[in-house]
């Protein structure tokens, strides 16, 4: 409890929150470098899922559906038409990495988590292929769930990172809303600038010394 309470003070002072920022967008980083030269010739998207919570079902909600969420669209068996979730994921996308932002319009709103990927394939206007059936599979996973693909670019360089990670955490955690949720998800969103990134299929092969930061 003792570190949850630095951490909050943590959250209330912006350098060091610059510091976790930069931190996590370090990971990141090195990681997509060291596969920079296998980016050639690829197409570059931003896939965003959000879960914003309601006065009907905020009750509902625990931090764990958003990996539940996450498992599901990427490695999951649900099966739509003659395709598994797996096999649609894999069909379409090489590689690339998820983080979690969680936003909250103003005080009195409930707060919105996402699940930002950056993702990478060997297939161009995915954002406009795949579009309706990516969105039923979403669906199928959380009717309650908005599902945002776009197209962001056929090169990397660091510009992608810096316009499309999307990892902050910017809610007034002494908001009613968020004093509504229970211990265990404000301790969550509380630990959130300390997530690991998660990354998928080529960049998930590399190992590096940041692995054991808890996500």
């Amino acid at each position: 409890m003792e570190t949850l309470e630095i951490l909050y003070q943590h959250l209330l002072d912006e350098d060091i929150i610059t510091d976790f920022e930069k931190h996590l967008e370090e990971i990141v980083s090195e990681r997509f470098d060291k596969f920079s030269n296998e980016f050639v010739g690829k197409h570059f998207y931003s896939l965003k899922i959000t879960k914003t919570l309601t006065r009907t079902n905020y009750h509902q909600f625990e931090f764990e559906k958003l990996q539940e969420i996450s498992r599901k669209l990427t490695n999951g068996m649900t099966t739509l038409g003659t395709f598994t979730n797996r096999k649609f994921w894999n069909r379409y996308f090489v590689g690339g990495v998820r983080t979690i932002s969680i936003g909250q319009e103003d005080s009195n709103e409930y707060p919105f988590f996402t699940l930002n990927y950056i993702l990478f394939s060997d297939i161009d206007n995915l954002d406009v292929r795949i579009k309706s059936q990516l969105n039923s599979r979403v669906k199928m996973i959380d009717s309650s769930l908005s599902c945002l693909l776009e197209y962001i670019g056929d090169s990397y360089d660091k510009s992608i990172l810096d316009q499309h990670l999307d990892f902050k955490t910017n809610v007034n955690l002494e908001s009613h809303p968020i004093t509504k949720l229970g211990t265990k998800t404000i301790d969550n969103i509380i630990l959130n600038p300390l997530q690991r990134p998660r990354f998928f299929g080529k960049l998930f092969k590399i190992k590096n010394q940041y692995e054991t930061i808890n996500n």
